[in-house]
């Protein structure tokens, strides 16, 4: 019995779902990190927003993801607030923190703030695969060879996930 532990940038994933247009179900998402990548602990990383979002907070909980919720900061860019986040940092210290309970890491993200973390992961054998959004926006860092059977593109098995007449998230 596998016991691997999935670790996602919810940000990450929701601007991807966002960017493409996908209609995404995060049930069907998970049943699909649990069944084909044995995830027994699937943690969300996001951003709480006050006022905002709690209803899509519930429901990844009732579908068993383990949220940890981070306060964003807010500043002005070019004249516009901006919010941000910045779950990175939380998201690799909690798989380095939890390293001795898990099996094998599914990391799910797309940008290369993860890299040094995936290197470390697959150099001490923890690392099961990298779930990035799509190929065309994965960080080149990810792209050598030494990842080469560890990446699966989100936008090629999006079929697997994408809603059956469910109301996506």
């Amino acid at each position: 019995m596998f016991n691997n532990y999935a670790f996602i940038d919810g940000q990450n994933l929701f601007t991807s779902i966002n960017k493409y247009n996908y209609q995404f179900s995060y049930e069907i998402f998970y049943n699909f990190l649990k069944n084909k990548l044995y995830v027994t602990k699937a943690f969300y990383f996001i951003g709480l927003t006050e006022n905002r979002n709690h209803y899509r907070y519930k429901k990844l909980r009732k579908i068993g993801f383990i949220l940890s919720l981070k306060k964003p900061a807010y500043r002005f860019k070019n004249d516009k607030m901006e919010i941000k986040a910045n779950v990175d940092t939380n998201l690799v210290a909690h798989s380095l923190i939890k390293i001795n309970q898990y099996d094998k890491a599914v990391i799910v993200a797309g940008d290369g703030d993860y890299y040094f973390l995936a290197k470390y992961l697959l150099r001490n054998d923890k690392l099961h695969k990298l779930l990035f959004p799509c190929k065309s926006d994965t960080s080149n860092l990810f792209k050598s060879g030494i990842f080469k059977n560890k990446i699966i593109y989100l936008s090629r098995v999006r079929d697997s996930c994408i809603k059956n007449n469910r109301q996506a998230l």
